[in-house]
């Protein structure tokens, strides 16, 4: 199950910038302000002003001095109940939004177990990560190759030179 938001963007250059804002009195803003963050962790309020009072913990003739035509503004009444048009427009914005990163999780984590399933099980063979290094001979891990009649020749050839000390020594060099 999906958490509820416990944040709600309030830009404060729209609020202050909307006249019906600036009209407000002091009690009327802190009441605007109270109801927003009730329509937000809740959804609506009551409009009757007894029972809004109850939930926000105010006596009725502090809700009924506080509350104004100007809220209207800010606030649509639908069945009894003061709702925030514009907070429901965030709420279901980010929910859309988280509910997006949930399906494409979902998405990533099926695809991840697709390529899963496509490696090969068990260990891999030849491995030098899986060898001990106490269990094989160096030369056994070489590539050894057939060598033929002319590079046997050639590595006799080689291996009866002398070496270059015995030509510095007669070189005097």
């Amino acid at each position: 199950m999906i958490k509820d938001v416990p944040y709600f963007p309030f830009y404060a250059a729209n609020m202050m910038s909307s006249r019906s804002f600036r009209l407000m009195s002091l009690r009327e803003r802190g009441l605007l302000i109270t109801i927003l963050i009730e329509c937000w962790v809740n959804g609506s309020i009551p409009s009757e002003p007894s029972d809004m009072a109850k939930i926000l913990g105010l006596s009725v003739d502090e809700v009924r001095v506080a509350f104004s035509n100007l809220l209207s503004t800010f606030v649509e009444m639908r069945e009894g109940q003061l709702i925030s048009i514009e907070l429901e427009g965030y709420k279901k914005s980010f929910l859309d939004k988280r509910e997006k990163q949930r399906l494409g999780g979902v998405k990533g984590a099926a695809n991840k177990k697709k390529l899963h399933d496509r490696l090969p099980k068990g260990q891999p063979k030849g491995s030098l990560i899986q060898i001990n290094s106490n269990s094989f001979k160096s030369n056994q891990i070489l590539k050894k190759e057939v060598m033929t009649d002319e590079h046997k020749a050639w590595v006799e050839d080689f291996e009866n030179s002398p070496d270059v000390t015995s030509y510095l020594k007669a070189s005097r060099g």
